[in-house]
C-alpha cells in the first residue's frame, strides 16, 4: 500500500494547469528519492488540445476526416527544415514548428477552395483540455483534484522515506504558483509510527519485567 497520498487543487486554474504544474515541479523530484518506488497519479488531465469538427462544414470542403488529421499531424512537426551546403561542409537546420496552444490550431490551413484558404476555425474549432477527458477524482468535499500516492521501494525504511518525501514535497511545492494548494490526504506513516512507538513500549516493558522476576527469585541485586 501507499505510504502517503497528497492532493492538489485550485480555485483558479484549470485542472490540466494543475496536472502540467504538479507533475513537473513536484512528483519528478518525489520519483527521484532515495527508497520511493513510484508515484501514481489518479486524476491525471495532461493538456492536450482537442479539435471539434462540424460534419457538415466538413463535407462541403470535400475534405474527410483522414485528411484533417494528416494536415494537422504534419503541421505540428519538429523535423528538419533544410541544410545548409558551404564546400565540403554542410549544416542540417532544424526547427520545431509544433504546435501548442488552441488558437494556432485554429489558423491550420486544411485546404484551399477558389483560391481561399480553409482553416480549421471554418469546419470547426480547437480547444485547450485534457487528454483523457474520461479520467477524474475528487476529494471528500466533492472538489476535483490531482491525486498522487507515493510508494515505497521493497526493504527501504518507510519512516525515513515518508520523512523525505514530505520535507520535499514541502520545498517543492514552494515552486508553485500560489494558486495551487497541496494538502496531505492519506498518511499511512501515523499508524507505522504508532506501531513502532508501541513495539518500543512492549520491549521495555518486557525487559523491566523479566529483572523484575529474576530479582524476585534472586533476592540479590547484584546478582540480578
Amino acid at each position: 500500500p501507499p505510504i502517503a497520498g497528497f492532493g492538489y487543487a485550485s480555485d483558479v486554474l484549470p485542472l490540466t494547469e494543475v496536472d502540467d504544474q504538479v507533475e513537473n515541479l513536484v512528483l519528478q523530484q518525489i520519483s527521484q528519492l532515495p527508497g520511493v518506488g513510484g508515484v501514481n497519479v489518479l486524476g491525471q488531465q495532461k493538456p492536450a488540445v482537442r479539435i471539434q469538427i462540424d460534419p457538415i462544414k466538413l463535407a462541403s470542403t470535400g475534405l474527410s476526416l483522414e485528411d484533417v488529421r494528416t494536415t494537422i499531424t504534419n503541421a505540428s512537426t519538429n523535423a528538419r527544415e533544410g541544410k545548409i551546403e558551404v564546400g565540403p561542409e554542410g549544416l542540417t537546420i532544424y526547427g520545431n514548428d509544433q504546435i501548442v496552444t488552441a488558437e494556432a490550431f485554429n489558423d491550420v490551413v486544411l485546404t484551399f477552395r477558389n483560391g481561399a484558404p480553409v482553416r480549421v476555425r471554418d469546419i470547426g474549432q480547437a480547444v485547450n483540455g485534457a487528454e483523457d477527458t474520461k479520467k477524474g477524482a475528487w476529494d471528500n468535499t466533492g472538489r476535483r483534484i490531482v491525486a498522487s500516492f507515493v510508494n515505497k521501494q521493497p526493504g527501504a525504511n518507510v519512516v525515513e522515506t515518508a520523512k523525505n518525501v514530505y520535507a520535499t514535497v514541502e520545498k517543492a511545492s514552494k515552486l508553485l504558483p500560489p494558486s495551487i494548494h497541496p494538502y496531505l490526504f492519506a498518511d499511512r506513516i501515523q499508524t507505522i509510527r504508532a506501531s513502532v512507538a508501541e513495539a518500543k513500549f512492549t520491549l521495555l516493558l518486557t525487559a523491566a519485567l523479566v529483572v523484575v522476576v529474576i530479582f524476585i527469585f534472586l533476592r540479590n541485586i547484584a546478582a540480578t
